[in-house]
């Protein structure tokens, strides 16, 4: 932490244990710790039903920080990995258990991209 590198930490994990500075914040966050800086920390909060942040990733000076999109990053990867066809959404989360007002999110989110792919074949079968 005290050395002249930026580090940068992606949290995408629902269990574990977070150091103080961002435990019980957030369901997930980024951290940008600038190299030869001790603090403060840059945070990215994120939780379950936010899109994921551009965060800041910085250059050598003289550049400037260069934006760097995750959900566009996360996006792309699952459209190109075919995750859609990999994950069977069917089955209940993996724990730690999601609150019910979460669980209930989820699989409103779930029913939608199903109906959304059903129409999306149906439309592809009649053409």
């Amino acid at each position: 932490m005290s050395s002249n590198v930026h580090w940068i930490e992606i949290d995408l994990l629902r269990a574990g244990e977070r150091t103080p500075e961002v435990a019980d914040k957030s369901d997930y966050y980024t951290l940008l710790k600038r190299g030869g800086v001790w603090g403060p920390f840059e945070v990215w909060y994120i939780d379950l039903r936010d899109r994921l942040p551009t965060i800041a990733v910085p250059l050598r000076a003289p550049d400037a920080d260069t934006p760097l999109n995750l959900q566009a990053i996360l996006d792309g990867i699952y459209q190109r990995g075919r995750y859609f066809d990999k994950i069977d959404y069917s089955r209940t989360p993996p724990l730690p258990r999601l609150l019910p007002a979460e669980l209930v999110w989820v699989k409103e989110r779930i029913r939608g991209w199903e109906i959304k792919t059903n129409q999306s074949i149906a439309e592809e079968i009649r053409s």
